[in-house]
């Protein structure tokens, strides 16, 4: 015996599939629209107006995000100011976080939006295709990072060669900077000015505010289950070890002008980084390829249906008994996870008892996590599986 699962109820204020529709409504004509294109400047006056009562309301994703980018703003300009002052670059790093950050907002404001017509599943995938785009970015900033600190390297290196006096050390400087590429000018800092100590300011000023963001925006995600917002937050945890080695580099050339200080620490960062930027792309790309979860978790889901679970059914009871589950199946997207299960009942089950023990089983798995959001249930007579 099997019992089609429920479909997926379309919810208050869901987006409207704007085909062409013909047949008895042949006389309605409506308009076909992207999903960024096609509204007029008072939908987008709409649009605004409702994020802006949704960041009022409560949406702790969206507040957060745009904390993070307005300290973006904030950090860029002081940076920028800096920078100027004390001939340094360092806001352009400051200036590319403000592209994760709208990246994560479009994403996570996008994956909230209700269930529709057209897209029955709703859109919690949208935080897998953000997820992969703040990887992306983060594995870009750290082989950026890398390339940067290798350059410097070889450029300490070939000073140190050149001031060295011969022997095996300086034999082997001269080695290992012979087969290197020419150092391009433009990775090279001009070191013509000094180091500025007070520069260290301004790093210290980063490592707190990042750390500050990254901690909040964690508790958020976690709290949330965002994977999107936990990308946002290994981002702007990313920016406290650039920071942290910035400042480190700054005193280290201050006291220690001859060690290669900054381009030592600079290679070790874009490592954790890099590994950071690959862990959250493998776990979004799990998501978009639909990618099973781990049998960790499918043990989880059917120890919560335990208890549901019986011998018999009481000849009173309007509820089908649930004598085994088997052939849990669970996939996440985003911050919300889809089952399906088969449900062992006995041979006599009847229809009205199996809807309850369906709507049964829905209520207990949502009630125990809270991302689940779609559970499908197939029934199956007691010993038809058997062989």
């Amino acid at each position: 015996m099997q019992r089609r699962p429920h479909s997926t109820q379309k919810k208050d204020g869901d987006v409207h599939d704007h085909e062409h529709e013909h047949g008895e409504h042949d006389h309605e004509h409506t308009h076909s629209h992207g999903l960024f294109s096609g509204h007029s400047h008072e939908d987008h006056t709409q649009e605004a107006e409702q994020l802006i009562t949704a960041l009022q309301r409560g949406d702790r994703g969206s507040r957060i995000t745009i904390i993070g980018l307005l300290s973006n703003v904030g950090l860029t300009a002081v940076k920028g100011v800096a920078g100027w002052a004390m001939h340094s670059a360092n806001a352009g790093h400051s200036l590319s976080d403000l592209l994760g950050d709208f990246v994560v907002l479009t994403c996570w404001r996008l994956s909230r939006k209700p269930t529709s017509e057209r897209y029955p599943f709703g859109y919690a995938k949208w935080e897998s295709v953000g997820t992969t785009t703040v990887s992306l970015l983060l594995i870009g900033g750290a082989l950026g990072i890398g390339f940067h600190s290798y350059h410097l390297l070889l450029h300490a290196l070939a000073d140190a060669a050149a001031t060295m006096p011969a022997g095996p050390m300086h034999t082997m400087l001269v080695n290992v900077t012979s087969v290197a590429p020419d150092v391009p000018e433009i990775l090279v800092d001009d070191h013509s000015h000094g180091v500025d100590v007070n520069a260290a300011w301004f790093a210290a000023l980063s490592i707190i505010a990042k750390e500050m963001l990254y901690r909040a925006t964690k508790k958020v995600a976690v709290e949330e289950n965002s994977s999107v917002l936990l990308a946002n937050a290994v981002h702007h945890r990313s920016d406290v070890y650039g920071s942290a080695v910035a400042l480190f580099a700054i005193l280290g050339s201050w006291l220690w002008p001859a060690l290669p200080l900054d381009p030592m620490g600079g290679l070790l960062v874009s490592v954790v980084i890099l590994k950071q930027g690959f862990d959250l792309l493998l776990g979004s790309w799990n998501d978009l390829i639909d990618r099973g979860v781990s049998p960790t978790t499918r043990n989880s889901l059917r120890k919560t249906l335990e208890p549901l679970m019986v011998k018999s059914t009481p000849a009173d009871s309007e509820i089908a008994a649930l004598l085994d589950v088997k052939e849990i199946r669970a996939r996440r997207a985003g911050s919300v996870m889809y089952v399906d299960l088969t449900a062992v009942v006995p041979g006599a089950t009847t229809i009205s008892g199996a809807s309850s023990l369906e709507a049964k089983i829905n209520e207990t798995l949502k009630k125990a996590k809270k991302e689940v959001t779609d559970v499908r249930v197939r029934f199956e007579p007691e010993g038809q599986g058997r062989s």
